[in-house]
């Protein structure tokens, strides 16, 4: 099932100066309003820029973050300030010496509050 049509910007304020962060929608494993005030986002991507993604929301609990997308189920439109109220991130699996590596991932749960 496909949650959202485009990928998702966030955008944070770090350090004084506002970073985008840009998640394509194939990594996007849930996008669930349970009320109008409150989002979820559940995320699993793999590749090169997993450390950015995870230096990216880590310490970001009680911070402001822009979430931009347009939701695939609905076709609505999101665009709008949200407070990370709490986060869960699995960074895995670890490198080992099997021969059936698994491809290094970070997956987050990401629960907002509309500002």
């Amino acid at each position: 099932m496909k949650y959202v049509s485009e990928p998702i910007t966030f955008t944070r304020e770090m350090n004084g100066t506002n970073v985008d962060l840009i998640i394509p929608e194939g990594f996007v494993k849930d996008l669930h309003f349970s009320t109008k005030e409150h989002l979820m986002l559940m995320l699993r991507v793999v590749g090169p820029d997993l450390a950015k993604v995870a230096d990216f929301f880590e310490d970001g609990e009680d911070e402001i973050f822009n979430i931009k997308t347009v939701d695939a189920v609905g076709g609505s439109v999101i665009n709008a300030d949200f407070i990370l109220t709490d986060i869960y991130m699995d960074e895995g699996p670890n490198l080992s010496v099997d021969i059936d590596i698994e491809v290094p991932m970070v997956r987050l749960i990401l629960d907002f509050l509309m500002k």
